[in-house]
Parts: structure tokens; sequence; C-alpha cells
């Protein structure tokens, strides 16, 4: 089955109908090939963020080596699911780093006291380093891109200027993409 026939079988059920699970994932935008030695950054905008939380609600330990990032955007700061809990996460887990930037702060009924543009200029301005305190780099980071595609193809082009790989079956990489829309 292509990837862009499941969502319309899904939206096609109704309460009470049966559907099979297979008991092995088979996507490749899981943490499993991911080294646990490996520090992992986590770019979304808008939804795609929710793949994001169950890995980091079973992986996460707090107070281990390897370190954890969110970076998160969206047009406004409603837009930003989960992040109660991710600001959260940020201040009890040494190890985790979660930063919310909105696009458009001159429509917020208050004022946006946080970080202004794309959550791709997170990544640019090399907040990681000055906030995190930790270069992400080819050798020791995995980076996961999930939400609007422009930002995907953005980071995948900026991610491979600075010596990262797109992960394949066939080539192993730090660069890992959901592309759902």
């Amino acid at each position: 089955m292509s990837e862009t026939a499941l969502t319309p079988r899904l939206f096609a059920l109704s309460p009470g109908d049966r559907l099979w699970v297979s008991p092995k994932n088979r996507g490749l935008f899981t943490l499993e090939e991911v080294p646990k030695d490996k520090n992992v950054v986590m770019i979304s905008t808008g939804t795609g963020l929710a793949p994001y939380m169950s890995m980091l609600r079973t992986q996460l330990a707090c107070d281990r080596e390897r370190r954890f990032a969110v970076l998160h955007g969206a047009r406004h700061s409603w837009d930003l699911g989960y992040r109660s809990e991710l600001m959260t996460l940020d201040r009890l887990c040494g190890n985790f780093t979660y930063a919310a930037t909105v696009s458009r702060p001159d429509e917020e009924a208050g004022l946006w006291r946080g970080p202004v543009g794309y959550v791709q200029d997170l990544w640019t301005s090399r907040w990681l380093e000055e906030t995190a305190g930790f270069t992400p780099s080819a050798e020791h980071t995995h980076v996961f891109l999930c939400g609007n595609p422009s930002m995907i193809e953005d980071m995948v082009a900026v991610l491979e200027r600075d010596g990262f790989r797109e992960h394949k079956k066939s080539q192993p990489g730090q660069i890992h993409t959901e592309r759902y829309w």
C-alpha cells in the first residue's frame, strides 16, 4: 500500500471496525536505528510535533549523557501543541532542550517573548550551541524533520551542507524525514 493510501482508509473506518496492525513497524522514522550514544534533535512545524511526543515519552531518560532537543515552529503560539509538557521537560531534564518560535508574532493576543521566525532559523542561527550547550554534528547527532514540506526541504539542504546525510535503508545517515503531506 502506498503512503498516500493509508490515511483515506483510516478515515473510512467507523467506531468498532477492526484494524490489523503488524507487530513490527517498518518505517524509518523511529529512534530504533539511532545509536544510543548519539544526540537527537527533533525539528517540526505545527502538528509535525506529534510523532516526537511518543518517542520522547518512551526514550527520554533525564540526566543521561544523550542529549535531546526539540525545535518547534508555528505561525502562532496557540498552534504550539504540547508546549506545556515540553517546557516542563526542559526544566526537569538537564539533557533536554525545547525551543518554540512563531513566524507571526504581530498577530499574537499578547506579547510573544520567544524566538521569532521560522523553525529552521533556530538551526541556522546556532541557537542550540548558545542555549543547549552542544554543537550538533553528523558525528554525534541525528536530526528528525517532520511538518511543512518546505521546511523539510530547506533543512535537508542546510544539514547536507553541514555534513549530514539523509537516512535510507540502503545507506544509513543522520537525517530522518517524515514526508506525510
